[in-house]
C-alpha cells in the first residue's frame, strides 16, 4: 500500500514538472531574411560612416583654431618684438656727448619753405612749398602743409600730405630737390587743411553749454514782479 502511495505521487511531480516546463518553454526567434540582414548592414555602415565624419569635422575644427590661435600669437610676439625695437631705439642719448648728425638726417629750417616738384626732371613743375610740419607726441612727423594755391592757379591752399609720400631726391640738374609724386587732378579734389587744435577745441567755453540765467530776456515774456 505505502509503495503504491510513493509510486501515484512520483508520478504527479514528473508530470507537474512536464506541464511547467511546456508552459515556460519560449518559442525560437524566427531567422532574419537576407533583405533585412542586408539592411541592417547598411545601416550599421552608414552609421560608422556618420561617426567617422563627424570626427574628421571635428579634428578639421580643432586644426583651424590651432592655426589661428598660432597666428595671433605670432602677431602678437611681432609687435612687441616691434615695440621693443622702437624702445629701445629712442633710448635717450647722453647730452654731454652731443649728437651725431646721420645721412638720413634733415633740419626742419631746411624743409620749412623748401620748394616741392612734381618730379626730378628738367621740366618738373613746382607744386608749392613747405608751410608746416604734423609731428606727433613721440617726435614723428605724421604730415607735410604744402602750399599749392600757385600750383592750382587759384589762391593759397594748403593740402596735407604723408611725410613718407616726400622723397629727397638729386635732379637732373644735379641738385637736391623735394619731389612729391602727384597730379594737378588729384591736388585740387584734396581737401584744403585748415588746422583746428584738438586741445582748444575741447577746451573752448565758447563750445560750452550756455548758462540759462545768462540768456537774454524775452522781450514777449511777461514781467516777473519782484
Amino acid at each position: 500500500m505505502i509503495r503504491t502511495l510513493f509510486a501515484t505521487t512520483a508520478l504527479a511531480a514528473v508530470l507537474s514538472l512536464n506541464a511547467v516546463a511546456q508552459d515556460t518553454t519560449v518559442e525560437a526567434q524566427p531567422e532574419p531574411t537576407v533583405g533585412e540582414q542586408v539592411d541592417n548592414a547598411l545601416d550599421a555602415a552608414g552609421n560608422s560612416m556618420q561617426n567617422a565624419g563627424d570626427a574628421v569635422q571635428d579634428a578639421a575644427q580643432d586644426a583651424g583654431n590651432a592655426i589661428d590661435n598660432a597666428a595671433d600669437n605670432a602677431g602678437a610676439a611681432v609687435n612687441n618684438a616691434g615695440a621693443a625695437l622702437d624702445s629701445a631705439m629712442r633710448e635717450p642719448w647722453d647730452i654731454s656727448a652731443g649728437y651725431t648728425i646721420g645721412a638720413e638726417d634733415i633740419i626742419v629750417n631746411d624743409l620749412l619753405g623748401a620748394p616741392v616738384y612734381s618730379s626730378a626732371a628738367d621740366d618738373a613743375e613746382e607744386i608749392g612749398s613747405v608751410n608746416d610740419l604734423i609731428i606727433t607726441n613721440d617726435g614723428d612727423i605724421n604730415a607735410v602743409i604744402i602750399g599749392v594755391g600757385g600750383f592750382l592757379g587759384i589762391g593759397e591752399k594748403n593740402v596735407a600730405v604723408d611725410y613718407l609720400d616726400l622723397e629727397y631726391t638729386m635732379a637732373a640738374d644735379n641738385t637736391w630737390r623735394w619731389v612729391l609724386a602727384t597730379t594737378k587732378e588729384a591736388l585740387e579734389a584734396a581737401p584744403e587743411f585748415v588746422w583746428e587744435n584738438p586741445r582748444e577745441v575741447n577746451n573752448d567755453p565758447a563750445m560750452a553749454p550756455a548758462d540759462p540765467a545768462m540768456a537774454p530776456a524775452d522781450p514777449a515774456a511777461p514781467a516777473v514782479s519782484q
